[in-house]
Formats: structure tokens, sequence, C-alpha cells
């Protein structure tokens, strides 16, 4: 147990500190989606069109209905 203790520590160590923020950054987003009802098609749709924000706005849905109705 201590020896693969030590190996976790090790890779985690490997992994550079901004992908590890935008990792984080990003499920912090999945998780506001999800928070607010969101299934998981809906929640890539936002992630992907509020890639700049922590967090989604509260008209989402509104949004989300829009860009649902405008695809033939």
């Amino acid at each position: 147990m201590d020896e693969m203790k030590a190996n976790a520590i090790a890779a985690l160590d490997n992994v550079p500190l901004s992908q590890i923020q935008r990792y984080a950054n990003r499920s912090a987003k999945f998780m506001d989606a999800y928070m607010k009802g969101l299934n998981g098609s809906q929640a890539v749709w936002a992630a992907r069109k509020y890639h700049g924000h922590h967090v989604l706005p509260g008209n989402v849905f509104k949004e989300l209905e829009e860009a649902q109705n405008k695809t033939p």
C-alpha cells in the first residue's frame, strides 16, 4: 500500500500544474451544469458555448432551447 501511495504521488508530480487547473475548471463547469439540471449532451453544449466561464449563466436553459429550435 505504501508503494502504491508513493507511485501515485510520483505520477501526480509529473503532471503540469496548468493541466490540473484546466481539468479542475472543466470539471467545475460540468458539475455546475448537472446541478442546474442539464443532461450529458446538454452539459457538453454548454461547456463549449461558455468555454471562458467557470460557471454557466442562469439563462442557460433558454439559450439551449433557442439553439435546439434553430437546428433543422
